[in-house]
């Protein structure tokens, strides 16, 4: 029997899903949130296999919801129901260990075999937001060729963009703060920009991050 929670702040969202669930042999709805606060207080009180989780919650939203969830090591397996078709947001829910991702506009039959997927421990990630992630990838792949970049300046761009400072990016490669500041010139010469923020726009645009 696989156990389900419901998490989201449309209780329309949630009685369709529980009315596509219901009835169906080995599945089970007990119980669903309206936010990611209550959700977390009711995963404290039900044994639940699959999470299935809204993105957008008012309050603490589904990515707060499972990075506590992960740091607690609570052993539900969550898939993510959104519709927004992001790249990034997709890469920071691999980072965070969720196991799904559906689009809501999938149908009856997808959302079962994810649901399915995700219970016996598997990745699910919809056809749609597989193909929109392996397209950022492709294109961030081309650009950085195209610019010809190193392996290492790319290293420095990416933790440019996440807003380190000069004297981190050295600790984290291991190298100068001279050397850093170098790399930073190459790259604001190679891609033409005056200043970081430029090369964080780059950097988000390219999905480096």
């Amino acid at each position: 029997m696989i156990r389900i929670f419901i998490a989201d702040d449309h209780q329309i969202v949630v009685d369709g899903i529980r009315s596509i669930l219901e009835g169906l042999e080995g599945i089970v709805v007990v119980g669903g949130a309206a936010s990611g606060e209550e959700t977390l207080r009711q995963l404290a009180r039900f044994e639940v296999d699959v999470l299935l989780l809204d993105i957008n919650m008012a309050g603490m939203n589904g990515v707060q919801v499972a990075k506590r969830l992960k740091e607690e090591e609570h052993p539900v397996r969550i898939l993510v129901l959104t519709m927004h078709n992001n790249p990034q947001f997709t890469k920071q829910l691999i980072e965070i260990g969720v196991l799904g991702c559906l689009m809501k506009n999938s149908g009856k039959q997808e959302m079962i075999r994810a649901i399915k997927e995700v219970h016996a421990g598997q990745r699910y990630y919809g056809a749609e937001i597989t193909n929109t992630l392996f397209d950022s990838i492709d294109k961030s792949q081309k650009a950085t060729q195209k610019a010809e970049l190193t392996k290492r300046e790319i290293e420095v761009l990416k933790l440019i963009a996440n807003e380190l400072t000069t004297n981190e990016i050295a600790e984290e490669l291991f190298i100068s703060t001279h050397t850093v500041e170098t790399h930073r010139k190459n790259l604001l010469s190679k891609l033409g920009f005056k200043n970081s923020a430029g090369l964080a726009r780059f950097a988000a645009k390219n999905g480096l991050v």
